[in-house]
């Protein structure tokens, strides 16, 4: 299985701007210059090229307010940026290769982060 970690990219909400003509956020190219630099210090993987992919996405951050309400967190909105990035900085990883996706929140133990484990399906 493939572990890696990135951070928190802004959420789909956020990551767009500009009307008619729509280019990346500001946040967006942050978040990417900070992903990239993530991913430089992990483990290289390799896969198959014509292998299926299993995904799990688990987004680490505050669950609750500081009041103890439940935060709004739309894991999916998460998970196109991380995909999309992976797309393009790893040579094995197509999005369009996900046969099966998870996508979870924990509460965070100290700093956000988004968590991906891939591995191959065999069929």
């Amino acid at each position: 299985m493939i572990h890696l970690t990135l951070p928190i990219p802004p959420s789909i909400n956020c990551a767009y701007a500009g009307f008619p003509k729509r280019h990346k956020s500001n946040d967006y190219k942050k978040w990417e210059i900070l992903a990239r630099n993530a991913l430089k210090t992990q483990e290289k993987y390799s896969i198959e090229w014509d292998k299926w992919l299993n995904a799990m996405y688990i987004l680490h951050t505050d669950l609750h307010y500081k009041n103890g309400n439940k935060k709004v967190i739309d894991v999916a909105n998460f998970e196109k940026l991380t995909s999309d990035f992976l797309s393009h900085e790893i040579p094995w990883f197509a999005d369009h290769k996900i046969m099966s996706i998870t996508m979870l929140k924990r509460q965070k133990e100290s700093e956000d982060f988004i968590e991906i484990l891939v591995d191959e399906l065999e069929i």
